[in-house]
């Protein structure tokens, strides 16, 4: 047989190229390859009949009946001539179908008929350097590789054609290779049947798959297919595709979806298809050919959208579904797109759909639907934008998440859409002002900033009023922009406003306008500390009973996903904190558009505050926080057949992989994914703690862990040319409180030796990581109680049980167990030591790895002579040792495997006096912030990462948040997770491996808010701006002058901008505490001007020691080397140029007890808090 019989498929016109043009061709007559299609894609609509139209030949009848087509081709490739019109007839129904009865999970849907070779995939005999798939196929006795490429997109084109259409795969190949090929292309068990060649019929030199014989009414068929010749029955029936081989940049199978959501809601196929032949061909007085070529697809797509809904508003005629962000806003009750430069800018008396799509990490797309409400915008709109989100929803086929927004409340994910914040607007066509133009000049405004991650500017009155100490505003008089900065507002902050400002003068001002920057006083901090509030999460099941709403609860966390059945709806409640609403994809069409409805009148029921955030969501289009709310969350397609998933010797399954160092070091995502930083092959340190000091461990020792001891393992490995340090903390379950803690503070120090590097990670008896049980290389040995120092005597009690889990060096350890007969498993391998044999115990259920490694740890246990017993062969000998027989788990376990979760990050700050943990939506390693701890939680493993500018409240705190978090996740999870605690700079790549393109260079190379300060004023000056802020607000004080943030009553300021200083000056005293540098001004300007500002007054600086002298900012002190200081600042003595208060807040203590410390635990403090 030859192997091109075996795949039928079209030829490659690269490869056709590369044959001599000499070299005699064979007639495709006598060849099993499909016709090559030359036209462009809507064509086989009529490449086969050109002029089908001409014969007037109606829609097919749906009684499956033979009916008068146009002829085929000829089979040398030629198109019949006009005078040649015949019939072909069509074979009669079967007396047996080839699909069975339709089940019931399809029973109403219609059937769509896909092709597989260059329609999905493209498979060669020749060697395929990127194929997804190698498949052998057997022929004549010979195994060939099949080498398989997969067509962009085609995961989520067959994902969502499963969820619309009964699906059936139909190739003219034969089963021996298309099966094995189906079997690795469908993930999600898509294709309800599978036909091959034999189920084709042989006609003129081609296989042609005769839709009638299928047992589905012709009416509710749809054939998706590259080759004109393999549907010549059915051309009314067909869908064409260009043929397919190598373009990765082909989107065909993407573009269709909207088609395909459109022809799953048609009763009758026949009229949506023949309305496009009717539309496509109008446009073209004659039959195409290659010099009048039909449109293509993407000309015509638009088309596509206008069939699938006959009432749809025009704005969704534009609907995109290429990922990005398209905005509309409500406008007399339509929908009027805004455009993009005015992305970010939300007028408060309106409100505005946002719809977001992004692209997966795999191939699919995930699609959010937010409707944005301004706090003056009417109830008219309000319920206009929600009915026009619900359509949007059912145009979009039902998968977009659903958010209800409203002004300065909205979600996380929301804000991570506009990365230079949200600007609110006073006006809106509903509220009676006018849109502001935002390209004019003649602007005067005050913008309210707030938010360090996600910046929101509201539009205040300008006065001074408006302002306070713990924020910053921006003075937009069009051609100049100022930013004030608040005493109290941190750096974080401070950029996000210079980038705001920026954004405004480049989008609004076409960067013409000049940007100054001014610094406030200070005032006292007195923030509120406040402990995390814990969520309590309860499930309700939501519907109709006579006209009223009837919410009744189901459970309260930790939720399972059994709790939630396809035929209804249900709401989760987070205690008010948001409210999510999951459609069942069975749930009837009114509680489907009744959801989000639903959801407001279940909140007002609640008393919940109007802000609440509502997410509504789709069965299957669950966002990854929803699905964090339960336990063993698992997703469509993750399964294979029916069933859950199970796998024998899950260990064995994903650790037999050859480790490569370099790939790790290459590859973080797969060194994140594998929990592994490299192949354990680096240096080894134990310590064990003591009376509550380090003792060393003998080397000999190593990887023998006692419950009644905690240990310290430092590992060292290099990457990139340097030492990199991990810490671990083995805590056991027998250990003192007191050890615990020492462990804890001993940690402290080698991290101190080591300036920082070493990345820590809590592991708590039992729990070890993967990397941890790889240092040991397969020797690993836990002991249940006792101590391993030495001298000390553990009481014998008799003989001891070693459960042996583990297939190589890399994941195998053996844990002592309570030495009873109820204690084994017939999965597994056991040794039981006693004083005079040690027995090696084989359970019916191991592999073959497993003895072989339960063999190695024999001989780290005992010294002993080993016998090997076989389950059912024991001796008597081995039951008297275990106290007689009892009965254990004697059947073969199926280990469930544990499904993927999307890792979650979040922000822990006590910024705001209140520490407070917020996630941060589509994080990248942009949103780590230098001045907060962050959490990442990867499921299997916590990490903290902590910045260098995070304060130490925060970073103790967090060790308790995360704990905390752990305890109280709605998932139910495991307390003893391992907690892996990271510094900025020291990032080990199983920790940057879950952030896309992750930079090590960003921090020594990215703007701080000092430089990006800095570089606008090394643009120029302002050459003189004159605001009499009297005038903007003369009612401000009725004695005419002004109140300052903070201060009193003094005359009204005129800001005289000449490059130096714009900040008001009471005309009070100011407090020690306040006397600090004075404050000044930077602008940024065209460098045409030729100005540069000055510099700061020079002189040297006094230290203060708590006297009268002059006190200098935190900000300048800590964190700085010794020629960053400003000039007299003695680097040894830094703390004597603060205030009282500062030195309270950094040092933790007043002076006079800190005077009282010895010197090692000043400079221990100094360190900690960044003077030395």
């Amino acid at each position: 047989m030859d192997n091109t019989s075996i795949i039928t498929q079209v030829a490659n016109p690269k490869e056709e190229e590369s044959i001599s043009s000499s070299q005699d061709k064979v007639s495709q007559s006598n060849s099993s390859l499909k016709k090559h299609r030359s036209r462009s894609i809507f064509s086989p609509f009529f490449c086969c009949f050109r002029n089908y139209n001409d014969y007037h030949v109606d829609p097919p009848p749906t009684n499956n009946k033979a009916l008068s087509l146009p002829p085929p081709p000829e089979e040398n490739g030629s198109p019949p001539k006009c005078d040649q019109v015949q019939v072909i007839p069509i074979p009669s129904p079967p007396a047996k179908f080839l699909l069975p009865e339709v089940s019931i999970v399809d029973y109403g849907k219609n059937c769509v008929v896909i092709d597989l070779d260059e329609t999905l995939v493209h498979s060669s005999f020749k060697p395929i350097s990127n194929a997804d798939f190698i498949v052998p196929v057997e022929i004549d006795g010979t195994v060939h590789q099949v080498y398989v490429l997969k067509r962009p997109h085609v995961d989520e084109f067959l994902q969502k054609m499963g969820e619309l259409f009964e699906c059936v795969l139909f190739t003219a190949s034969l089963a021996k290779y298309a099966d094995p090929v189906a079997d690795l292309l469908d993930q999600w068990g898509v294709f309800r049947a599978r036909l091959f060649r034999e189920s084709c019929v042989f006609h003129r030199g081609n296989y042609v798959k005769d839709l009638s014989r299928l047992g589905r009414e012709l009416s509710k068929v749809i054939i998706i297919d590259n080759s004109p010749a393999s549907y010549i029955f059915h051309p009314e029936n067909a869908v064409p595709v260009q043929s397919w081989f190598d373009d990765m940049t082909d989107t065909e199978l993407l573009d269709l979806i909207p088609l395909f959501e459109g022809l799953s809601k048609e009763e009758d196929v026949y009229s949506l298809l023949q309305s496009l032949r009717n539309r496509t061909q109008s446009k073209h007085e004659k039959p195409w050919t290659k010099e009048t070529p039909r449109p293509s697809l993407r000309r015509t797509q638009h088309k596509f959208s206008r069939m699938m809904s006959d009432d749809c508003p025009d704005a969704f005629r534009n609907v995109g579904r290429k990922p990005g962000l398209q905005i509309w806003t409500i406008n007399n009750m339509q929908m009027v797109p805004v455009p993009a430069q005015g992305f970010g800018n939300f007028f408060e008396g309106d409100c505005y759909i946002v719809l977001y799509i992004s692209q997966n990490k795999g191939s699919g797309q995930s699609t959010d639907i937010h409707y944005w409400i301004g706090n003056a915008s009417t109830q008219d709109e309000q319920g206009a934008a929600a009915i026009y989100v619900t359509q949007l929803d059912e145009y979009l086929g039902g998968s977009p998440v659903q958010h209800r927004e409203v002004q300065g409340n909205e979600s996380p994910r929301f804000r991570s859409y506009f990365k230079n914040g949200l600007i609110y607007k006073k006006g809106g066509v509903a509220s009676g002002f006018q849109h502001v133009d935002t390209n004019a000049y003649n602007v005067l405004r005050l913008l309210h900033v707030k938010g360090r991650k996600h910046v929101t500017a509201t539009e205040v009155e300008v006065s001074w009023n408006s302002f306070n100490n713990g924020d910053i505003f921006l003075l937009d008089m069009g051609k100049a922009i100022v930013q004030w900065n608040g005493p109290k507002s941190n750096r974080r902050e401070k950029l996000k406003a210079v980038l705001l400002a920026q954004d405004i003068r480049d989008r609004e001002r076409g960067g013409r306008a000049q940007i100054g920057v001014v610094e406030g006083g200070d005032e006292k901090d007195s923030p509120e500390l406040m402990k995390v509030q814990n969520t309590s999460v309860r499930l309700y099941h939501v519907f109709e009973n006579s006209g009223n709403l009837v919410v009744q609860e189901v459970a309260t966390q930790p939720l399972t996903q059994d709790l939630l059945h396809s035929s209804d709806c249900y709401i989760v409640d987070q205690r008010g904190s948001s409210v999510m609403v999951w459609k069942g994809k069975q749930a009837s069409k009114e509680e489907r558009r009744e959801a989000l409805n639903r959801a407001v009148g279940y909140m007002k029921a609640k008393n919940y505050p109007s802000s609440t955030s509502v997410n509504v969501m789709t069965e299957g289009g669950e966002s990854a926080m929803f699905k964090h709310l339960f336990k063993s969350w698992r997703d469509k397609g993750q399964t294979q057949g029916l069933g859950t998933t199970y796998s024998v010797g899950r260990i064995a399954k994903v650790d037999q992989v050859k480790f490569d160092v370099m790939e790790l070091h290459a590859r973080p995502e797969l060194a994140a994914q594998q929990r592994m930083v490299d192949d354990a092959s680096g240096d080894v340190k134990v310590w064990r703690i003591e009376n509550l000091e380090l003792a060393e461990v003998n080397p000999s020792t190593y990887g023998q862990f006692y419950g009644g001891d905690c240990y310290l393992v430092l590992y060292t490995y290099q990457r990139s040319g340097q030492q990199q340090y991990i810490l671990y903390m083995w805590q056991g379950h027998h250990a003192t409180k007191d050890e615990i803690t020492a462990c804890a503070y001993q940690a402290v120090n080698i991290d101190n030796k080591y300036n920082g590097a070493p990345v820590q990670v809590r592991v708590v008896m039992g729990k070890e990581p993967r990397h941890f049980l790889a240092i040991f290389k397969g020797k690993l040995v836990i002991f249940e109680g006792g101590t391993g120092r030495p001298g000390v005597v553990n009481p014998d009690g008799g003989a001891r049980l070693f459960q042996v889990r583990g297939t190589n060096e890399l994941n195998t350890k053996a844990t002592e167990v309570l030495a009873r007969a109820s204690s084994l498993n017939t999965n597994d391998v056991f040794l039981l030591k006693t004083d005079q044999i040690c027995y090696l115990w084989y359970g019916k259920g191991c592999s073959g790895d497993e003895r072989v490694m339960g063999r190695a740890m024999s001989d780290v246990l005992s010294k002993h002579d080993k016998q090997v017993v076989m389950e059912g062969q024991e001796p008597a000998e081995f039951w008297v040792a275990l106290g007689g027989k009892a009965p254990y788990a004697s059947d073969k376990r199926l280990q469930k495997e544990e499904p993927p979760h999307s890792p979650r990050l979040f922000e822990c700050s006590n910024q705001t006096g209140q520490f407070k943990m917020t996630e941060v939506d589509d994080f990248a390693q942009s949103d780590l912030d230098e001045e907060d701890v962050m959490l990442l939680d990867t499921w299997e493993e916590i990490f903290l990462w902590v910045g260098n500018l995070a304060n130490q409240y925060e970073t103790k705190e967090a060790w308790n948040c995360a704990q905390e978090y752990l305890r109280t996740h709605p998932a139910g999870r495991d307390p003893d997770t391992p907690i892996i605690f990271v510094k900025q700079g020291y990032e080990p790549p199983t920790f940057t491996g879950w952030f896309n393109a992750w930079d090590p260079h960003k921090w020594s190379g990215g703007n701080s808010y000092e430089e990006m300060k800095k570089k606008l004023s090394d643009a120029a000056s302002l050459s003189q701006i004159t605001v009499d802020m009297n005038n903007l607000n003369t009612s401000a004080v009725s004695s005419g002058g002004y109140r300052a943030p903070g201060g009193p009553v003094s005359s009204p300021p005129v800001y005289r901008v000449h490059g130096r200083d714009l900040s008001p000056k009471p005309s009070t005293p100011t407090s020690p505490s306040t006397q600090r540098a004075q404050s000044s001004v930077s602008v940024d300007q065209s460098p045409s001007s030729g100005f540069t500002p000055s510099s700061p007054a020079g002189g040297t600086v006094s230290p203060s020691a708590g006297g009268s002298g002059m006190f200098l900012d935190p900000e300048l002190l800590v964190n700085k080397s010794p020629s960053e200081l400003p000039q007299g600042v003695d680097p040894g003595q830094r703390e004597l140029y603060l205030s009282d208060e500062d030195f309270e807040n950094l040092l933790g203590t007043v002076r006079l007890d800190f005077q009282r410390l010895p010197k090692w635990r000043q400079s221990d403090l100094k360190k900690k808090a960044g003077l030395f």
